[in-house]
């Protein structure tokens, strides 16, 4: 991984937003809502127009149509759209290619956490309509009194109260809503993997040490900043709060297994019809590595990974605790994770494991 272009997600820890004076500083060298130079970039190579100037379809200038003309023109129109029928069949069944994979400054990933969890009066706070272990009030913003809500967060003898912010409060203090982030439509096509930028704390480590330390097994409250850190320090709730992907996914299939001689058959989608968030691909490994494997998808495995699986058991304690087979034991100690990547066969993601370093 080439660490000029990819540098490692700065540990740095969460803002405590204690007062209400002092104004909200963006983190640096941001470039959200950017355009390139000289145009506007659409999303496809085909889209991309100078500045000023029209499309090659359009010059400009129309006459009068009449009779023949009239033909002539409703043929260009049919030849123009079997032209975009035939590039959007060639999208779909071309090769895999990374060179529209735009690279994502680390301060745009941040404000999106930021904002989404806040720290506020030193309470974890939501901000986002995402699924939450605090119920919401559903009070309009702007009839709150923000002095209030800043002092119920916490309590005269030092309980917490999340559940008592309001999300979407407006004010010079707290981070501002972050731009360049549009979610999908509904019934809008989603962009393809390789067309995906991968937040860094999922991107993929082909040698060294992994943006995050984390031990599948553990589940996802145990998830460690990676990388040439030596020290042991979770990833806030901001961190986990980070989209995934940019751009914005609503759904994720992960349907491979970068583990040797293992074929993967437990494929898993990762959904968050509000924009899927770092913790929601945590999440969905873990869950789906915490089922019990059946008696009919052991036999299916090889007997050399019938052995293996079944030392990992042991080794975990599953004979002591009458646990069965779970299907983490498949990875037969391979249980770091180690990123995501475009799978080659273009039907998802392929999902990195591998030994602790």
């Amino acid at each position: 991984m080439d660490l000029q272009r990819h540098p490692w997600p700065l540990c740095e820890p969460p803002r405590n937003i204690d007062n209400l004076d002092t104004p909200w500083r963006s983190s640096p060298n941001s470039s959200l809502g950017r355009e390139p130079e000289g145009g506007v970039y659409y999303g496809d190579d085909d889209a991309y127009l100078a500045a000023g100037t029209r499309s090659r379809y359009d010059s400009g200038f129309k006459r009068p149509e009449r009779g023949m003309a009239r033909i002539l023109r409703a043929l260009r129109r049919l030849m123009v759209r079997r032209r975009e029928n035939e590039k959007i069949e060639e999208r779909l069944f071309e090769a895999p290619t990374y060179n529209k994979v735009i690279h994502v400054p680390l301060s745009d990933w941040r404000e999106f956490g930021e904002y989404s969890r806040p720290t506020v009066n030193g309470v974890h706070v939501h901000n986002t309509f995402t699924p939450s272990p605090t119920p919401y009030r559903h009070i309009d913003p702007a009839d709150v009194d923000i002095e209030e809500v800043f002092a119920s967060l916490q309590s005269p003898g030092g309980d917490i109260h999340p559940e008592l912010w309001i999300p979407g409060i407006q004010h010079p203090s707290l981070p501002p809503p972050p731009k360049g982030w549009p979610l999908p439509r509904p019934g809008e096509p989603l962009a393809f993997p390789w067309e995906c930028t991968l937040n860094p704390f999922l991107e993929h480590a082909v040698c060294g040490p992994a943006p995050v330390s984390w031990n599948i097994r553990a589940g996802p409250r145990a998830i460690l900043y990676g990388g040439p850190l030596a020290a042991a320090i979770p990833l806030s709730p901001a961190d986990l709060a980070q989209p995934a992907t940019r751009p914005l996914l609503t759904h994720m299939f992960v349907s491979g297994l970068a583990l040797a001689d293992a074929r993967f058959p437990w494929k898993f989608m990762v959904v968050n019809a509000a924009g899927i968030r770092v913790r929601d691909v945590f999440s969905a490994i873990t869950d789906n590595f915490a089922h019990h494997v059946f008696r009919a998808e052991y036999e299916r495995w090889t007997p050399a990974r019938q052995r293996h699986a079944e030392l990992e058991w042991e080794l975990r304690g599953g004979p002591a605790t009458q646990d069965g087979l779970r299907r983490i034991d498949y990875l037969c100690g391979h249980l770091y994770f180690r990123g995501l990547a475009p799978n080659p066969d273009r039907t998802g993601w392929v999902l990195f494991v591998g030994a602790e370093w």
